[in-house]
């Protein structure tokens, strides 16, 4: 299977990501996901599990086909999606808890350094404003059907 990318967008943020789907890890969900975009929702933060984004996501899959890691142990820029509460979320520092995740994507290596300061900001805006951040994502590379 050839590689594919999404790119997530913060246009209010003027940031944006490239990231490699995990195809090898999750081929189902990846291909539900492609399914999916392009798409957009609301960027908000993790308060207690370290630091993670995530936001509103809906994917309807067989879970029974998904690889899961557990999430205190993923690299930064690994993307996941929760089945059960319905949102992706973005670790870009550590992260607290030990749950499995079913990660989709990990942001390249010459993004990472943007996750942090984006991560602060998203924070920043949680905590301190009332303004919403509009996150999207697209797919790069391929054909959807693949």
């Amino acid at each position: 299977m050839n590689d594919k990318f999404i790119v997530i967008r913060w246009p209010s943020l003027e940031t944006e990501v490239k990231a490699k789907l995990l195809t090898g890890l999750n081929p189902s969900a990846c291909k539900a996901f492609i399914k999916t975009l392009p798409n957009k929702s609301i960027q908000s933060h993790a308060v207690v599990a370290g630091h993670q984004m995530y936001c509103p996501y809906r994917l309807i899959i067989d879970e029974s086909e998904c690889a899961y890691e557990s999430m205190e142990r993923q690299p930064i820029g690994r993307i996941n999606i929760d089945l059960d509460f319905q949102y992706l979320s973005v670790n870009y520092g550590e992260v607290t808890e030990a749950v499995p995740a079913l990660a989709i994507a990990q942001v390249i290596e010459e993004d990472i350094d943007k996750l942090s300061v984006l991560g602060e900001k998203v924070w920043n805006n949680l905590l301190f404003s009332n303004d919403y951040i509009l996150v999207q994502f697209e797919y790069l590379g391929g054909e959807k059907n693949e």
